[in-house]
């Protein structure tokens, strides 16, 4: 995917560079030599890249995140720092070409092997959650207390199941990314001429088994909170698993890969049945197609710097 975000406003010499293997996850972060000796407290987000890209390109974006944030008043108060790590079977995790290519490019699992990649990735947060802290400040004066994640595309879909499935996330930032696994890949379906989707049985098909079918429905935002739930169900699942959180939306308009159509129906209960419950901010952008454009980057940024001062505000007052 081509970055259509200024890549080069930030030196990458200006900012440190770390390399941790953490359970087998060889982890970039970034920033930890420059957390204020001042600040106890740190902030960690995590960067997801696009499917068929690596780590490297969501770097401008970390390095862009921490500029803005030395910038801020709060930094002498809170520290931050960004990791960022291959997605399963991407760059140097990868095992198999195929099953990162979709129906069109001859991989008849497309479905179950890009839910796998991108569930994998999730669950790959939820363990370096656990152990990032005593990598990067071993000697345990600075405290990771906040967590926040943020990616695009296949990285967008993966921060909407750590949003839903990980409590100590509590700010997500999803680009071209969607919260209805099954929505997205009916619509795939329809625009690759499956035949089980012209014979009207795609799902619970080969190319959406039912077994495949039952860990969505287990797992992911639509899945948990939308799908054949009542009202009353849903108010209290998003309250569960979404309350207190703050979400930021960011959609092109003209999408055809990733259409917001496929999110709206879920996005549309959040702001409903979740008011006052989940902060949620939902931008599309017309005429915009499958990109992560500067404006995008831009509003991660800001959402990234805000949440930050916003804890460090609220630190103050206790």
């Amino acid at each position: 995917m081509t970055a259509l975000f200024d890549t080069t406003c930030v030196s990458a010499s200006t900012i440190s560079k770390q390399k941790h293997h953490i359970a087998g996850i060889e982890v970039t972060i970034y920033g930890a030599s420059e957390v204020a000796q001042s600040a106890t407290s740190v902030a960690c987000l995590f960067l997801l890249h696009p499917r068929l890209e690596t780590l490297t390109y969501v770097e401008p974006i970390a390095l862009r995140c921490l500029q803005a944030h030395h910038a801020s008043s709060s930094q002498s108060e809170r520290g931050l720092i960004v990791a960022s790590f291959d997605q399963r079977n991407h760059g140097a995790r990868l095992v198999s070409t195929k099953a990162n290519e979709a129906w069109r490019s001859g991989n008849e699992l497309h479905a179950i092997d890009m839910f796998g990649i991108y569930q994998g990735t999730s669950l790959d947060v939820s363990l370096l959650i656990d152990h990032v802290p005593s990598y990067v400040f071993p000697d345990g004066d600075k405290t990771v207390d906040e967590w926040l994640c943020g990616g695009v595309s296949l990285g967008g879909h993966a921060t909407w199941l750590s949003l839903v499935n990980e409590p100590r996330v509590k700010g997500g930032v999803v680009i071209i990314g969607c919260p209805d696994f099954q929505s997205v890949m009916t619509h795939r379906a329809l625009k690759s001429k499956l035949k089980s989707y012209q014979e009207d049985r795609f799902l619970g098909s080969p190319d959406y088994p039912k077994a495949l079918d039952s860990t969505v429905r287990r797992t992911d935002p639509a899945g948990i909170i939308l799908r054949d739930k009542s009202q009353a169900e849903s108010s209290k699942l998003i309250k569960e698993r979404l309350g207190g959180k703050k979400v930021l939306v960011l959609s092109g308009g003209a999408d055809k890969l990733v259409p917001y159509d496929c999110s709206k129906p879920f996005l549309d209960l959040l702001k409903t049945e979740g008011q006052g419950i989940v902060e949620v901010k939902d931008i599309v952008y017309d005429g915009v197609g499958h990109d992560c454009t500067e404006q995008m980057v831009a509003e991660l940024v800001n959402f990234v710097t805000s949440s930050i001062a916003a804890s460090a505000e609220s630190k103050s007052k206790l």
